[in-house]
């Protein structure tokens, strides 16, 4: 393999790795606090008539909402929002915007939760990975390659006398 193709390798490799590794680390399980606290990383599904009052505020066919919640009461729910998914099948990511959000908008709300197992799983899989990798691309080297002679012997040097 020419040293181009073998670092693409190598970072496509790396890519894959690392997706790999934080993919699996947070989990959704049902909002069972309301209202929630703040601080709550939340999805939840808008209404049929929230998707038409929300309009205006998050933009038409949104179907699902992710926010950060800063501030909640039974009558309104304030979100940094994260990311709108849409009825035709586009996620729009946000950059943390307040929206308020009537609570009866909402429905099927749940927290995102970092899974400490899976984390620790995945961590495993990382460092094992990245072992493997760099085994089957010898990136910790090797004296006894082709082409390399062995350092050379150290010696008792004689000398001759006379």
């Amino acid at each position: 393999m020419d040293g181009l193709t073998k670092n693409g390798c190598r970072a496509t490799s790396l890519i894959v790795l690392l997706t790999a590794a934080t993919a699996g680390c947070y989990v959704e399980q049902p909002l069972t606090t309301l209202p929630p606290p703040p601080a709550t990383r939340i999805t939840a599904v808008l209404t049929d008539s929230g998707t038409v009052a929300m309009s205006n505020a998050i933009g038409p066919g949104a179907l699902a909402v992710e926010g950060v919640v800063t501030s909640a009461s039974n009558d309104v729910w304030v979100m940094q929002m994260l990311r709108v998914d849409h009825r035709d099948g586009r996620s729009i990511d946000w950059n943390r915007e307040a929206v308020s959000f009537a609570p009866s908008l909402l429905t099927q709300p749940n927290v995102k939760v970092l899974d400490k197992r899976r984390s620790w799983l995945a961590a495993g899989g990382l460092v094992i990975g990245a072992y493997v990798l760099a085994q089957a691309f010898d990136l910790f080297g090797s004296p006894d390659e082709e082409g390399e002679e062995p350092p050379p012997q150290a010696g008792l040097i004689l000398s001759g006398g006379k």
